[in-house]
């Protein structure tokens, strides 16, 4: 087997629905049933996995965490003699290890080919999912820092991020009629996007469909061909007007945006030597005082930061206080340093090969990245997906139309639901007792603002809910008050049933002349009271206008029977 340089994990978090005309106006706990997802995957090349309980290294991941974080983590409900899975699915792509390559091809002509360890995708029934590509770097060739930071960079790109313009046409008016979508692609392809990206051996992506702005008139995002080949005929769309199909499809967004979340371990002697650096001040800073050199460092910001040719901060006391935001640097005398972004989690340590050596004995350092804190980065994704999910559903239910105001209740209470469920099976405070993983969770949830997320999203979940309760309880008196004028309409005949009783007409039908009069006066006052009460406490509407007309006439009606 190879050495090992680098590895690389590109998590693709999405939010997922049924669209069509059967579900346009269902709850988002039917919208999202994992039910009829799964059966399309059954039949596919992804196959239903566990993680296993006869191996070291996975007996090591599961016990890292809480009893209550492996519910979500692991799918250990497939030992239960519940054959549908409720809440979550795990599936892993059916391909064996470091067989297929996952190439990645700059416009330089420069190309990377990393193999394929795994391809993983979780699915939860709140709407989520989380696609992984597990990448191992085993070609000395590209093991250099910049080739880690190129791979890093043009590895996780979706989709074009946006279309370069002109430099020449810039502050005139060509500019905002600037349409040449090729040029522009071809000058992000050098500086953002790769040429191409290609899986296994699979058409290449090269993103040239983006010539042509049909392509992506509805929507900037498409599956590309190295997720998409993935699932053959199951029918996922990224076109939001396929709501008017009566076919269902599986709709299809990022939760991020054109980038995959990445999480990186790379080994190099000499930037460790670097990093760990210390440099002492005297003067006007503390006498002794000691500044770490990774502070300062700037290739170590780029890989934190997943920046390609230069660093995006060019203020060196900026990026100094920012680094110090971003970095956990607590076994940093030991050579490794974690770095902490809201689009990465990285590992910088010595090489493989020196982590190995007895008197270091620190391999399992790489352990640590592709399994517990892989896995804490996915509970960070899917935690983060699920706001947005939800944020999401709260616009789309606040933004119904009129007509559509009768699903409202049912909406709301779905949605609530789910955010109940959410809170209870997701969204943890604390998912291990070890402290550097307390240190790396909290360094995750701070940068992705999942915290501050979850009040905002609480806020506006209860107004959501107090409006339709409002609305309810608008409705419920309007009930009781049509009730009420029901029972005003019928006091009349009530009275004179009850004085006369019910036989006041012979036995012929004839009425008796005593009682004309009273007959009379409850037949005319029936209408008058009913038109008295809608006139109070109900606007007059055409329906209810033709109502009185009605009633009036019928009892014109029954006044001339019986006086003729």
């Amino acid at each position: 087997m190879q050495e090992l340089y680098s590895y690389h994990v590109f998590l693709f978090p999405f939010q997922w629905h049924y669209t069509g005309l059967d579900f346009n106006t269902k709850p988002l706990e039917e919208k999202t049933a994992l039910k009829t997802f799964c059966g399309l995957l059954n039949n596919s090349n992804w196959k239903s996995s566990k993680l296993p309980f006869d191996s070291k290294l996975y007996y090591n991941e599961r016990n890292y965490f809480y009893d209550f974080v492996r519910d979500i983590l692991y799918d250990d409900q497939l030992e239960s003699d519940s054959k549908e899975p409720e809440f979550i699915a795990h599936y892993q792509y059916d391909v064996p290890a470091d067989t297929i390559y996952y190439t990645i091809k700059l416009k330089n002509g420069r190309e990377y080919k990393l193999l394929v360890e795994s391809i993983i995708l979780h699915l939860y029934n709140t709407g989520v999912g989380v696609l992984s590509f597990h990448l191992n770097n085993r070609e000395k060739s590209q093991s250099d820092k910049n080739d880690i930071l190129n791979i890093n960079q043009f590895g996780r790109r979706l989709y074009p991020p946006y279309f370069a313009v002109d430099q020449s046409i810039i502050g005139k008016q060509e500019q905002y009629e600037a349409g040449n979508f090729s040029e522009g692609l071809s000058q992000t392809k050098g500086v953002e996007l790769a040429e191409s990206i290609t899986l296994g051996g699979w058409p290449e992506e090269n993103w040239n469909a983006y010539h042509n702005p049909e392509h992506f008139k509805h929507n900037p995002f498409t599956l590309p061909l190295f997720i998409s080949n993935l699932f053959g005929s199951i029918p996922l769309t990224t076109n939001p007007h396929d709501f008017k199909t009566k076919q269902l499809k599986i709709f299809i967004t990022p939760a991020l945006d054109d980038r995959m979340f990445v999480v990186c371990w790379y080994g190099n002697n000499a930037i460790v030597d670097e990093i760990r650096d210390s440099n002492t001040f005297t003067g006007n800073r503390k006498e002794n005082s000691k500044e770490y050199s990774y502070l300062s460092n700037e290739w170590l910001y780029k890989y934190v930061f997943i920046d390609g040719a230069s660093t995006t901060c060019q203020n060196e006391d900026m990026r100094t206080a920012i680094l110090k935001e971003h970095i956990n640097a607590r076994w940093l005398n030991y050579g490794s340093l974690y770095g902490v972004s809201r689009y990465s989690f990285v590992l910088i340590t010595q090489e493989l090969t020196t982590l190995q050596l007895p008197y270091i004995n620190a391999a399992f350092l790489v352990n640590h990245v592709q399994t517990m804190y892989y896995k804490m980065v996915e509970l960070t994704m899917v935690q983060r997906a699920c706001l947005l999910r939800f944020a999401d559903e709260v616009t789309s239910i606040s933004g119904m139309m009129k007509k559509d105001e009768k699903y409202i209740s049912e909406l709301v209470s779905g949605l609530y639901k789910q955010y109940i469920r959410f809170v209870n099976k997701i969204y943890f405070r604390e998912v291990t007792s070890q402290e550097q993983g307390i240190e790396l969770y909290d360094l995750l949830h701070k940068h992705m603002r999942i915290d501050r997320d979850v009040k905002d999203l609480d806020n506006e979940i209860g107004e959501l809910h107090n409006y339709v309760v409002m609305k309810d309880e608008q409705k419920r008196n309007k009930n009781l008050e049509l009730l009420s004028t029901l029972g005003a309409v019928f006091i009349a005949p009530t009275f004179i049933a009850g004085f006369f009783g019910m036989n006041m007409f012979g036995d012929n039908m004839t009425l008796d002349p005593k009682t004309i009069p009273f007959v009379l006066f409850a037949l005319m006052l029936t209408p008058i009271t009913l038109l008295y009460l809608l006139k109070r406490k109900i606007k007059i509407r055409g329906n209810i206008t033709l109502l009185l007309i009605a009633i009036t006439l019928v009892s014109l009606f029954i006044i001339y029977y019986l006086l003729k």
